[in-house]
């Protein structure tokens, strides 16, 4: 995961937390950890898949992670990264 602050780089983006999860109340899904990514706009999450890292990123995510979400949350509701 080294490789994951240059791609971020590439289009601006900047990882605002990462924590591990200790279990859930309600639902079944397994997951290890939440990561809140900030992008400068919805085109730069876009271009994520066009940078000369995305193939690898998308090739190691597909070979590491069993099970993945990815949510876009409204922009005027989520505090910037300062």
């Amino acid at each position: 995961m080294s490789f994951v602050p240059k791609l971020l780089d590439l289009v601006g983006a900047k990882i605002i937390w990462q924590v591990p999860t200790l279990g859930q109340p309600v639902g079944e899904q397994d997951i290890d950890e939440i990561i809140a990514f900030w992008y400068p706009s919805h085109r730069a999450f876009l271009d994520l898949t066009k940078t000369e890292l995305s193939e690898k990123n998308f090739d190691l995510r597909r070979r590491a992670i069993e099970y993945g979400v990815i949510h876009r949350c409204p922009d005027d509701v989520i505090p910037k990264p300062s």
